[in-house]
Formats: C-alpha cells, sequence, structure tokens
C-alpha cells in the first residue's frame, strides 16, 4: 500500500503527503473528479498514510483486545497475518522505510488497513449499509446509516491516533443522511476525519461542501488508462482502442468496452441494429442512464469531428444534429425511457450519414482527444 498505486494523479498526491506530513488534516474533505479516475483507492491510501506508524511489526498476535463497543460492524479486528522472513528479522523498533507522508505497509496499522480490517478506518457505503441494516443493498444511503457514523465517531480511536471513515460515492446521501452529517461536520470530534469521495459534487448540500476540503481529481491521461487495462489483463491493442474511448476514466473504459462488445453480437446491415443495441442496455436505471450519457458524449465528439470535417449542405445537416444530440444528452438527466433516448440518437446519427460504427470509432475518438 503506498501513493505510487494511485497513477495520473501526481499534483493531487503530492498534496495529500504534505498534508499527512504536516499532520495538519481538515475533519472533512471531498475527493472529487469524473468517475473511475482514483478517488477512492487514493482515499485508503490517504487514511493509511494518516495512521501509519513506520515501526515495523514482528509480532505473531496483538495484545489481549479490549471487550468490543460496537458490536458486530465495529469489532476488534483479527491478529495481523505474520511479516515475511525478513521483516521479522528487523529490530522492533527500526523505522521502516518509506517516503515523507506514505505508508510504510509494514507496521500493524498498515497492515490491517490493507486487509481491510482496520478498527478506525471505516468505509460507508451501500454495501456496507446493506449489513449494518440487516437489508438488500440500496442506491442510497439513509439516516440511520449516517447516525450509527456520527455514534463511532464519538468514541476514541481504537488501535491508531486517527479515526477515519471513508464515505464511497456520497452523492448516495439523501438529504436527511446529508443534514445528519452536517451535525458532526459542524462539531468535529478530535483526530476524527471525514473523507467524502464523489463524481457530482453540486448533489451535496451547500453546507456539507463549506465545511469540507476540496481536493480535485483530474481524469486520467490516455496512456495511464491504456497501462491500467493492460494490468488488468486486456490486450494492449484493444486497451488502447477503450483508453481513446475512456475521456480519462477507467469506469467509462468499462461502458465503453460493453458497448462495443454489444456491438461485435449485431450483424452488420441489419436495419433493426439501433433497436437491437438499445435493447441491450442494463435493466438497473442508474447504469442504464450512465450507459446512455456515454454514448451520448461519445456521439458529440464523433459528431463534432464530422462537422469540422464538413462544408456547405453537410455542415448545416451536421449542425442540427449536433444540437439535437445536446438536447437528448439534458434530457439524459431527467426521468425519461433511456431505451428510447438511446433509439432516437442512433436513429438520427444514422439518418445524418453516422453508423453505429461510427459512434465507437477510435480513430475520431483519438482526433478529439
Amino acid at each position: 500500500m503506498a501513493f505510487s498505486s494511485i497513477l495520473g494523479q501526481d499534483k493531487t498526491i503530492k498534496r495529500l503527503r504534505s498534508l499527512v506530513e504536516t499532520g495538519r488534516v481538515p475533519p472533512a474533505m471531498i475527493f472529487h473528479g469524473p468517475p473511475g479516475v482514483g478517488k477512492f483507492p487514493a482515499a485508503l491510501e490517504f487514511a493509511a498514510a494518516l495512521n501509519c506508524t513506520r515501526v515495523a511489526f514482528t509480532e505473531a498476535a496483538p495484545a489481549a483486545a479490549e471487550e468490543p463497543a460496537d458490536g458486530l460492524f465495529f469489532a476488534e479486528p483479527e491478529p495481523a497475518p505474520a511479516p515475511a522472513p525478513a521483516a521479522a528479522a528487523r529490530p522492533p523498533e527500526s523505522p521502516a522505510p518509506a517516503p515523507a507522508g506514505d505508508s510504510c505497509g509494514l507496521c500493524r496499522s498498515c497492515l490491517q488497513a490493507k486487509s481491510g480490517a482496520h478498527p478506525d478506518i471505516r468505509v460507508v457505503d451501500t454495501l456496507f449499509q446493506a449489513a449494518l441494516l440487516d437489508e438488500d443493498e440500496s442506491a442510497n444511503l439513509k439516516v440511520d446509516t449516517v447516525r450509527e457514523l456520527t455514534r463511532w465517531a464519538q468514541q476514541k480511536p481504537m488501535l491508531s491516533d486517527w479515526k477515519i471513515f471513508v464515505i464511497r460515492d456520497a452523492e448516495a446521501l439523501v438529504p436527511q443522511a446529508q443534514n445528519a452529517l452536517l451535525k458532526t461536520l459542524e462539531a468535529p470530534p478530535p483526530n476524527t476525519v471525514i473523507v467524502l469521495t464523489t463524481s457530482k459534487k453540486n448533489s451535496l448540500l451547500a453546507t456539507i461542501l463549506s465545511r469540507s476540503f476540496p481536493v480535485e481529481f483530474a481524469p486520467l491521461p490516455r496512456a495511464v488508462v491504456a497501462e491500467l487495462l493492460s494490468a488488468r489483463g486486456t490486450d494492449p491493442a484493444e486497451a488502447r482502442k477503450l483508453a481513446a474511448l475512456s475521456r480519462g476514466s477507467m469506469e467509462k473504459a468499462a461502458e465503453a468496452g460493453g458497448l462495443m462488445l454489444r456491438l461485435a453480437k449485431l450483424r452488420p446491415g441489419d436495419p433493426a441494429r439501433a433497436f437491437k443495441f438499445a435493447a441491450g442496455l442494463p435493466r438497473d436505471s442508474h447504469l442504464a442512464r450512465e450507459e446512455v450519457k456515454t454514448l451520448l458524449e461519445l456521439a458529440l465528439g464523433r459528431i463534432r469531428a464530422a462537422w469540422r470535417a464538413a462544408d456547405g449542405p453537410a455542415k448545416n445537416k451536421f449542425t442540427a444534429l449536433l444540437r439535437r444530440t445536446l438536447e437528448l444528452r439534458r434530457m439524459a438527466d431527467r426521468n425519461v425511457s433511456y431505451y428510447q433516448l438511446l433509439e432516437v440518437t442512433l436513429l438520427e446519427s444514422e439518418r445524418a450519414g453516422l453508423r453505429l460504427e461510427d459512434l465507437l470509432d477510435t480513430a475520431a475518438a483519438e482526433a478529439n482527444g
């Protein structure tokens, strides 16, 4: 575990390291930026670095645990795994090597953070909420979940100097939950940090934004997206194609990959291809909306490229299509039928001479990059 695992965000990581090194950490922080650019992994690395002791852990088991105060979800952590022989030979008080403001990966705190069992680093998301409230996973974070966070925030750390909450996809917080969180932000307990990661900063209440320290994450360079995809087993040539369509987001690269896979299954020349392609949208409305928005963005890029290359009547045709597609993109943020929205986009693009393949043309994407 180290900040070096976060690629393509050098300026932001330098800023986070400085906060860790000085110890001047704001009680509330908002990691914001496009989806799939490393906000959540960076929040976990920040939490690990903040609680790193830099003293290599060499004992086989921790000291006897006190009775856990928080029941099932905030129980005492399991013992950290035994370190490798080289680490075991290290004198107990020798400092573990790590760059300034980073985690060492060898101390007890770092090992607990790496395993996800650190008692003072808690990820709050819809999966945690489902276990906490004993219910199916939902799309929103509820007020009861935030109340549990608030209760635990008032308690002392169990292992480290800092208690850190990472609220993943904070735009999922319902208004009542945001108001409940605001009470903690107004009077934060000592040595407590709440990190909210979000791709939609404006979905948070203005009062939360005003009390939180913003940390911006930029779109990833295309080369970084290709490198990350290749590291995950994607063929290098395919990784470059997806990176060209990703708009700097690993999440968008995955969506583009799904779109290209669906396209490959359709018969060329089939007059019903637009309808069949739209029928492959996810049933989940949130996922469907994001996929439609991704395709609309790709369509806009391709239409702009065609507009620049056209002249005379053809330019007027692409001007009308560009305006219509911008209107459809605005509609994608409303409660509409995403299936019909995608159908209209594909059919109107085809009438203007842009086939479905053209919208996923990586050469055009590279020209617009």
